[in-house]
């Protein structure tokens, strides 16, 4: 950046941390100009200190802001092999798991969930799984979607999407888990039931634990290396023993943070948290029954 753009990042990053809680720093700058100028192009101002005077008394543009910085780039089905990979090894032997063994509940964590599709196809794919089982209607599934863009997050809140939206979803999928009407299609309450969305920066301490598993797509790779390793350690916080870590088939983990997980699917970067770390994190009672000796057997 310029010496002006260098100016103008640090008056945005200490407005949005002040009045957010919104920390920038670790973005790389090369996309943290893109957006910026982005937005100083569409609010019709005509430079950046302009665009601070307005980000200042506008919630509305606050929003877009964060909005253009939260990567809200997704599809349902996204990488149709990933989810392939992800309910073959993952939801499949999970799911099974838990309703054989008499476990109440499936907890999934759709990290930076955007618009919502990547959170309704994972609940999709377990629904999927579940209508094989003559017990999988025991089992609650609770999949939470977090992303920083209330823009972003009111979307996927409605669950509407377009024709277009939805062109990537099989037919069969389509008519059994969507509704269509004027406003477009409308994900199905069974669906909607498993999901839940609301606001989170993926760099806070992370609030839920004892995840079974966490999807994190195209995400890592817009965050700076100091980022990647705090992001990294929070998923192994929130994680259970032997919990799962997706993320993008770009993207991978670097670092001693590296050492926390173990490859599933090199591939479809699918990592399992490492069981040499295990012993360091004490289970409430809830999850002491989940990480039983033989169910962990079983499934790892």
């Amino acid at each position: 950046m310029e010496a002006d753009e260098e100016k103008s990042y640090d008056l945005i990053r200490r407005h949005l941390l002040k009045t957010r809680g919104f920390d920038i720093s670790g973005y790389s700058r090369s996309f943290l100009a893109r957006a910026v100028r982005k937005r100083v192009g569409r609010s019709g101002c005509r430079h950046a200190m302009e665009y601070i005077a307005l980000l200042r008394k506008s919630e509305d543009e606050m929003n877009e802001l964060i909005a253009a910085l939260s990567v809200n780039v997704t599809d349902f089905f996204r990488d149709t092999g990933a989810f392939e990979a992800l309910t073959e090894q993952v939801i499949r032997p999970l799911a099974s798991l838990k309703v054989d063994l008499g476990w109440s509940t499936l907890r999934i964590w759709s990290a930076g969930c955007a618009t919502g599709q990547e959170t309704y196809t994972i609940a999709i794919c377990v629904a999927e799984e579940l209508k094989k089982s003559e017990k999988g209607g025991d089992l609650v599934v609770r999949i939470q979607g977090t992303d920083l863009s209330k823009v972003a997050l009111n979307v996927a809140t409605q669950g509407v999407y377009s024709e277009a939206q939805v062109k990537a979803i099989p037919k069969d999928i389509l008519s059994e888990h969507f509704t269509k009407d004027d406003s477009g299609y409308q994900v199905s309450p069974s669906i909607r039931r498993m999901t839940r969305f609301s606001e989170g920066n993926l760099l806070d301490s992370p609030s839920q634990k004892y995840i079974d598993l966490i999807v994190c797509r195209n995400v890592v790779i817009y965050f700076s290396r100091p980022m990647h390793d705090v992001l990294v350690r929070n998923f192994h916080t929130a994680l259970r023993p032997g919990g799962v870590l997706m993320l993008g088939r770009t993207e991978t983990l670097m670092g001693s943070p590296r050492r926390l997980f173990d490859v599933v699917d090199h591939e479809n970067r699918i990592f399992r948290k490492s069981e040499s770390e295990q012993a360091a994190f004490q289970a409430s009672d809830d999850a002491r029954v989940d990480v039983s000796d033989s169910a962990s057997k079983r499934f790892t």
